[in-house]
């Protein structure tokens, strides 16, 4: 059995190992003191993940014994002559291939930032008061087996600052680069960029893979931002109990978004089983709160501590609570902890109980066999999909993997939406906060957000446009206009790709760049000030060469 049933909880108590000597230029630690954790019995820890019936485990906290930054406590602070303060220190987990810190305080005033880098670039991770919610803070993790914390404080803010260390996972899996290819998903896995997701931007903008840690372990799910019938942006996320239920794992939980493909990788090729980069995470957010949870139909509802980033176009995902079975669905998910994938399932679902025969019982749909892609571990708790766009499920378990047609089951959200009965064990009080009785529910963005999918043919050496009218805004366009453009083409070299504001002024977002790569799907940033922010905006792409063409799928823009 590939999926999992309940959380698997190992602790591991090992004893620290300090050291006060700064190590060499040659480890690329300069300055401050060297925190060398011991390592964890990886090999253990493998052949315990072979029995385990739990979500999928990446790494092991390692305990450091609550190690304190205050502002009495002035070991590697240094002052320089404007009157700020600096604090480093150099952290190592031999071996291990990602680092993420939990923080039992963190305090932040502002102007301070805290900076957590690893060797290589564009390794680090940036940290200022805007991310704390509360006084715990878990990190998004680095790559690599080493680290340098630095605390920057500025003049006369030190007494308010306040670090707290309780442990570090060391992560012994690798989730967004892996050189071992029993780590990796199964190459019959989906891009999201791939032509099955067609129609689907929305819904995949509304996953997001998620860390977490629990009884000194730390794990990979996915979940999905859940619209309610208020119309608010609360970012409710739904995943699944059997990865989490208690609010001590919850308040550690790292969200990323947009980790997925710009490209589709042809299913079953060698690119396809292969992990991409952890820098195609385009942003990330800690923190949340547990609002209900039950097992039965193996749900929980967060509501994360912060809103999710603008930049990640975030989607708040319809649902339906029907209990009519979908006639085709649709799963995307985050298999192994890599980036984003999509199912397809072009049947109707039937009402199953857990693991059990089609008619046995009502709390989950049954998904027969998936047609295009499947589900692994780390793909606990992603959601489901019906024909209409409208999730009805978040996934429990089940046999689907590369290379059969076993079966997967879905806790339904209409045995969710009265749980057991109380606002803790249920998803109605939180997504129907008015209490309308609506059974189902469409999605929506962001305020500011416009999008068109009308498909735009792009022909061999022509030049054509997608347009998208904006209207009800004030004033001009801000400094940080989000233009995303998808576009499906065999050559994206031959494409150069502009953006046209409503004053005619010309962005220049792609030119013939990627040689012969499939499809362009990226999001870009410009300074559109100059421009009024109502009236038509247009992408335009020019086909430069003969032999290949596509067509404009997706723009939208993201005020």
């Amino acid at each position: 059995m590939r999926m999992r049933l309940c959380a698997v909880a190992v602790a591991i108590a090992l004893p620290l190992a300090f050291s006060s000597h700064a190590a060499t230029n040659e480890d690329a630690f300069v300055s401050g003191s060297l925190l060398v954790l011991p390592a964890p019995d990886v090999a253990k820890l493998r052949m315990d993940d072979e029995k385990s019936t739990g979500p999928y485990r990446y790494g092991v906290g390692i305990p450091t014994a609550e190690f304190q930054i205050t502002d009495k406590n002035v070991r590697n602070w240094t002052r320089d002559a404007s009157g700020d303060w600096h604090w480093r220190f150099d952290l190592s987990s031999p071996g291990a291939r990602t680092l993420d810190f939990h923080f039992s305080t963190l305090k932040l005033p502002a102007g301070a930032r805290l900076t957590i880098s690893g060797d290589g670039k564009d390794n680090v991770r940036v940290i200022d008061a805007s991310q704390l919610s509360a006084e715990a803070y878990s990190s998004p993790y680095i790559a690599g087996d080493r680290a340098s914390l630095q605390l920057f404080v500025p003049k006369g803010q030190r007494k308010a600052a306040a670090l707290s260390l309780a442990s570090v996972t060391h992560g012994y899996r690798g989730l967004f680069e892996s050189a071992e290819p029993t780590q990796k998903s199964g190459s019959c896995n989906v891009d999201a960029a791939c032509s099955a997701g067609n129609g689907w931007h929305d819904q995949m903008a509304s996953v997001g893979q998620y860390t977490f840690s629990n009884g000194g372990s730390s794990f990979v799910c996915t979940g999905t931002l859940m619209a309610n019938t208020g119309n608010t942006t609360t970012p409710y996320f739904l995943t699944a109990n059997h990865c989490m239920s208690t609010q001590t794992a919850a308040s550690t939980v790292v969200v990323y978004w947009n980790y997925q493909s710009a490209n589709c990788r042809a299913p079953g090729s060698a690119s396809s089983g292969t992990s991409l980069s952890r820098t195609i995470a385009s942003h990330n957010q800690s923190g949340s709160t547990l609002r209900a949870t039950n097992a039965a139909s193996d749900f929980t509802l967060l509501q994360l501590s912060t809103n999710v980033p603008v930049g990640a176009s975030p989607f708040f995902s319809g649902w339906s609570r029907s209990t009519t079975a979908p006639t085709s669905a649709r799963g995307i998910h985050h298999p192994a902890g890599h980036e984003k994938r999509f199912s397809t399932d072009n049947n109707a679902l039937t009402i199953a109980s857990y693991l059990g025969a089609a008619g046995s019982g009502s709390s989950h749909w049954r998904v027969g066999n998936w047609e295009g892609g499947t589900t692994e571990g780390g793909s606990s708790g992603s959601g489901l999909w019906d024909q209409n766009r409208r999730l009805v499920g978040q996934l429990h378990g089940g046999y689907a993997a590369c290379g059969n047609t076993g079966a997967d089951w879905y806790g339904r959200l209409s045995q969710s939406w009265t749980g057991g009965g109380s606002n803790a064990t249920r998803l109605s009080n939180w997504l129907d906060p008015g209490n309308t009785g609506a059974t189902t529910k469409d999605g929506y963005r962001l305020g500011g957000f416009f999008q068109t999918t009308t498909d735009v043919t792009v022909s061999d050496n022509a030049t054509v446009e997608s347009s998208l009218t904006v209207s009800g805004r004030t004033g001009n366009a801000p400094t940080t206009l989000r233009v995303n453009a998808r576009i499906m083409h065999t050559y994206v070299g031959d494409m150069k790709v502009d953006l046209v504001a409503p004053n005619g002024s010309v962005f220049t977002l792609h030119n013939r760049t990627g040689a012969g790569a499939d499809n362009l799907y990226q999001t870009y940033q410009v300074n559109a000030s100059a421009s009024v922010a109502n009236g038509t905006w247009r992408l335009r792409v020019n086909d430069n060469a003969t032999g290949d063409t596509g067509f404009i799928d997706v723009f939208s823009l993201q005020f």
